[in-house]
């Protein structure tokens, strides 16, 4: 039997590579070598950290030590199970991956599992199930093309939905971050300027790039009383997108001079917004958004590799999650090869 290596977080603040044994492929799956995986510097530094919302939660099972962190991969499939007629061996394909050299993944009709062009560099594709997320901002959208867009944080989600953003048609886009590496990041973007909003007024500021608002303000970075700022950016008419996940609770907010009284929307975008199934209100499924996104990385329209800072063997996994958590002016998005 075939032996592999995985990621594993037993208890908060450590990580551990450890081995484990491979199944073969059954019925309508396909065991895929990986390539490469990407770290989610939101939600897995969030369990790394203790902090996840679902941890604490005992009707959630997914959240809980010990923690299999990842869902962002690229590989070959090295096996196909009986009944898998649309993959064969050697196929490259990106899916939900762990944080492991191998995977057996099921291949059905609800299956995250998408063909990705061998010229797409592995840091790249393995990034672009993670993309799926600030994707979902684009998605909730009402309006992107030509629309002025002003993203608030330039970490990883940031960063990515900056350059969606910009591969969809949306211009200018200002990106708003205290941190200058992270400005400068996001700078390498063309057409994307950035404002730093410890440096005075950031509605000012705004202004005298743009000359007035912003018609979307996308809050990427998690921190609820974030929307008090993303309020002050957006013009009267304009829409809010809440891509990063904010845990906890928002603070002396007005609903009347900030939203109602100014005709604001304010809405959420999270990955659950991109389900299996068309539903009510949720039109886009992975089946349109994960394609798109491979496409959008094989065409050139999209690409990560000028924000991601570290591209290093598993085996170095712990020192990337004390990494990311500790030097924010130096690690941004991280993708480990296997």
């Amino acid at each position: 039997m075939t032996r592999g290596l995985r990621v594993v977080m037993p208890k908060e603040f450590t990580v551990e590579l450890v081995e484990y044994d491979v199944p073969a492929a059954g019925a309508n799956q396909v065991v895929i070598a990986t390539e490469a995986s990407g770290i989610s510097a939101g939600t897995e530094l969030a369990i790394y950290t203790g902090i996840h919302q679902w941890l604490k939660d005992p009707s959630n099972l997914w959240a809980k030590f010990p923690f299999i962190p990842g869902y962002s991969a690229v590989g070959h499939i090295v096996a196909v199970g009986a009944g898998v007629t649309q993959f064969k061996e050697g196929d490259r394909v990106i899916w939900p991956g762990r944080h492991e050299s191998y995977a057996v993944v099921d291949v059905g009709p609800d299956a995250d599992i998408w063909p990705i062009a061998t010229h797409v560099p592995a840091p790249d594709a393995a990034m672009l199930s993670l993309a799926r997320f600030p994707f979902t901002a684009l998605v909730q959208s009402q309006r992107i093309l030509g629309q002025a867009v002003a993203i608030l944080g330039m970490g990883m989600i940031g960063q990515i939905a900056t350059r969606l953003y910009a591969a969809a048609g949306a211009y200018p886009i200002i990106g708003v971050d205290a941190v200058a590496q992270r400005r400068a990041w996001a700078e390498q973007v063309y057409g994307v300027q950035t404002i730093d909003p410890s440096n005075g007024d950031g509605a000012a500021q705004i202004q005298a790039l743009l000359g007035r608002r912003a018609d979307v303000v996308v809050d990427a970075t998690g921190v609820p009383a974030a929307l008090q700022d993303a309020l002050k950016l957006v013009c009267d008419g304009g829409q809010v997108v809440l891509v990063g996940s904010p845990r906890g609770i928002i603070q002396n907010f007005d609903s009347y001079w900030d939203l109602h009284g100014r005709s604001v929307t304010i809405t959420g975008a999270h990955g659950s917004a991109i389900g299996t199934t068309v539903r009510d209100h949720f039109p886009f499924t992975r089946d349109r958004a994960l394609p798109l996104l491979a496409h959008f990385a094989a065409s050139g329209k999209l690409s990560l590799k000028n924000m991601i800072t570290h591209h290093v063997h598993a085996e170095n996994a712990p020192e990337m999650y004390e990494g990311l958590r500790v030097k924010r002016d130096e690690f941004l998005a991280v993708t480990m090869h296997w």
